[in-house]
């Protein structure tokens, strides 16, 4: 009974290591050293890289879903050069070629291309022989142990699934630009999701508002020379 329970687990491993659900692999916007640069020594200093999902690898079942909906997940950095704090959302403006765009919230992106969980139930009627003896003449089994691998497979994909879908979501909501502060001389790295099918370049720039609003550095002007003291008129005596 033992041996046969001790098989029932083995068997049940293999096939939920084998499964079909896809992992996440983290995109760390940080780590990425492919950054194309659109703009030095400007307010704005922007950089971004396309097919951020592989940039480190991995994610098959995203890049299907990327490609599916037609999705452009790009990995950005932007430095801020000015002497104010630049909300992204509300004072930089991306543009898509030669057209303003908006980038689709974190939430609804990780939610889109998610992966499917529930259809890993299909699994779960599965049922499999353990041991036994082949005739090599007729190819029939017989004796040995029938085994239900389904629930064992159907469980390690939805969990699988599940755990990789999580991990997506939190990244994308960890580097979400939207409402992201960019303070003075610092430099931020974010996910951006595009709603396109095509890929085009990209730039940032201020809006007019933030433009306006941004204070300009003080220009310093030639310090004019000092005028020389003037020297005290001489006493003027009496004369006798």
């Amino acid at each position: 009974m033992f041996k046969h329970f001790t098989r029932f687990l083995a068997f049940g491993s293999i096939l939920v290591s084998t499964s079909c659900a896809g992992s996440y692999t983290a995109i760390q916007p940080s780590r990425i050293s492919t950054y194309q640069s659109t703009t030095t020594a400007s307010p704005v200093e922007f950089s971004y890289q396309y097919s951020a999902l592989i940039a480190h690898g991995g994610n098959k079942k995203y890049l299907k879903k990327e490609r599916k909906f037609g999705y452009q997940v790009v990995a950005v950095k932007v430095k801020n050069n000015t002497s104010a704090a630049l909300q992204f959302g509300r004072d930089l403006e991306l543009s898509f070629g030669d057209r303003p765009i908006a980038p689709v919230p974190a939430v609804q992106a990780a939610n889109d291309l998610k992966q499917g969980v529930a259809i890993y139930l299909l699994y779960i009627l599965g049922i499999g022989q353990v041991g036994g003896t082949t005739d090599p003449y007729t190819g029939q089994t017989t004796g040995g142990t029938l085994l239900p691998w389904g629930p064992f497979v159907a469980a390690g994909n939805m969990i699988g699934a599940g755990m990789a879908n999580t991990n997506l979501r939190k990244e994308f909501m960890q580097y979400d630009m939207a409402n992201k502060i960019i303070r003075p001389g610092e430099t931020a790295y974010g996910i951006v999701s595009l709603r396109e099918n095509n890929v085009a370049p990209l730039r940032l720039s201020l809006r007019n508002q933030a433009a306006s609003s941004t204070p300009a550095q003080p220009t310093q002007l030639p310090t004019a020379p000092a005028a020389p003291a003037s020297s005290p008129a001489p006493a003027t005596g009496s004369g006798r």
